[in-house]
């Protein structure tokens, strides 16, 4: 039998031979289309696209520079996707409605007028911008940045309006009922028609609102019809940030227009891997993904914004991609408002590094073929009456459909012994424990391991930060 030492050196070495293919030919070739399997996207290539994103919600606020310098960042720590808004409106960003060029994106206000940028109104019918009054100068900034994104290999998931929290001051909820059903649809195809040829977005609805009046439903469901009135569109993939809890396609209202189903919680009522698992199992079936959820140094070690937001919030991502295999998207609490300068100072916290090493995990496996445990005729992969998806103990795990290989994350909050079924790999396999802190991957005792029992696992005690949480790798041997 092979030593300890040469097979964690042979592993070490097939990882970053993969990582190294992979970022060889990892930009995408554009538009994304859904899988035959309808599981995940791929390219034009039919080269399977993990959603590795980062959220950067007030982006077309800063400068070239300063977008510049976010977009480079995200690529370093191995990001394929950014979620923005393409017009900003809450208050807690930065300098809304306007531009890194100090442009607004409309020109009238509805009774005619000039409109000063101004997101508070005496008479909203009157004052609020005119949304068929598009500013040139806006869109070509837009422009400019979406066409950046695109020559650096990012998918954009962008909001034409994000609607905010409850149709409040968070978005253009208001501005969209007070424009009516004509002119927002006018709004929506405008901006799909100036779109039609750029290849790399998702478009987003909704946008933290999951419940209509019905001028409410009226107004998203005019721009929506705006957006999918464009013939020939080259972007022709929509999701949505519906209410904290439910996901994209389970909107009683639009949930029809979805071809991706985002998972979306913040205050952890319906928790992550509950709501990951769900969408996995969605009727019919399409691509499902981790929209949103706490984000880094939102809670109590950052802004206090969100208190759910608790460290490590790495476990969020990790159980958002095991329950719904299709990718996540993750943010922190400083970075996305993009106020400077003090998002600059947010770009490389622990969370941030966690993410650099959840994509290079990802990368190095065939995860396309990964399914969850439980699900779609893969069998509970882990052996506990009690591993609910609803706790935060929930240890969630993925195998590949032919065998080849799975992943299991065990959350902080368990005691890190386990009982896996391994006679869901083909053959005997070689385990690992991945630590998600540092990067390292330290062999498991007694592989090559069998594949016809079930067999318990110990974690290490504690990870490179002293927190304890472990992922479980055991590939097949060749």
């Amino acid at each position: 039998m092979k030593s300890p030492i040469f097979i964690r050196r042979a592993f070490h070495a097939s990882v970053l031979l993969t990582i190294i293919s992979y970022c060889a030919s990892a930009q995408a070739s554009f538009p994304l289309r859904v899988s035959d399997d309808k599981r995940y996207l791929v390219d034009q290539q039919g080269k399977p696209f993990p959603i590795l994103g980062r959220t950067a919600w007030f982006i077309i606020s800063q400068p070239e520079e300063g977008y510049r310098k976010f977009i480079e960042n995200t690529l370093s720590h191995g990001h394929n996707a950014i979620e923005f808004a393409a017009i900003t409106h809450w208050p807690m960003g930065n300098n809304a409605p306007f531009n890194g060029e100090g442009e607004v994106p409309f020109l009238r206000r509805l009774d005619g007028s000039t409109w000063d940028g101004k997101l508070k109104y005496s008479s909203l019918p009157l004052e609020a911008p005119d949304f068929t009054t598009p500013n040139e100068k806006y869109w070509r900034y837009l422009d400019r940045f979406l066409a950046y994104c695109e020559e650096k290999g990012l998918l954009v998931f962008m909001f034409p309006a994000y609607l905010g929290y409850a149709g409040e001051e968070q978005g253009w909820m208001k501005e969209l009922v007070a424009n009516g059903k004509k002119k927002t649809t006018a709004y929506g195809a405008w901006v799909a028609e100036r779109y039609k040829h750029r290849k790399n977005i998702v478009w987003m609805l909704l946008g933290d609102m999951g419940e209509f009046n019905e001028e409410q439903r009226i107004a998203e469901q005019a721009l929506i019809d705006g957006l999918k009135s464009v013939k020939d569109q080259q972007s022709v993939l929509y999701t949505a940030e519906s209410h904290s809890g439910q996901n994209a396609a389970d909107n009683p209202y639009f949930g029809h227009e979805m071809t991706l189903n985002g998972v979306y919680t913040w205050e952890l009522k319906v928790p992550v891997p509950y709501l990951g698992r769900k969408a996995y199992a969605h009727e019919p079936t399409m691509p499902a993904f981790l929209l949103e959820e706490p984000y880094d140094e939102e809670g109590p070690d950052g802004n206090n914004y969100n208190p759910n937001a608790t460290q490590p919030v790495r476990r969020f991502q990790w159980w958002g991609w095991l329950t719904t295999i299709g990718g996540y998207i993750s943010g922190n609490g400083y970075v996305w408002q993009f106020v400077d300068p003090i998002w600059q100072q947010h770009l490389e916290t622990q969370g941030a590094q966690d993410m650099m090493r959840l994509n290079e995990f990802i990368k190095s496996l065939e995860w396309w073929k990964l399914v969850p445990g439980g699900l779609d005729g893969m069998k509970d992969i882990i052996v506990d009456p009690a591993n609910a998806d609803t706790t935060a103990s929930f240890v969630s795990a993925a195998a590949a459909r032919d065998g080849s290989f799975l992943v299991a994350y065990i959350p902080p909050a368990h005691d890190g012994r386990i009982r896996v079924d391994l006679t869901v790999l083909s053959k005997p396999g070689i385990a690992y424990w991945f630590d998600p802190t540092d990067g390292r991957y330290l062999p498991v005792k007694g592989s090559p391991i069998r594949n016809n029992s079930v067999k318990e696992f110990i974690t290490p005690e504690k990870n490179s930060v002293g927190e304890s949480d472990w992922v479980l790798l055991v590939k097949t041997t060749r």
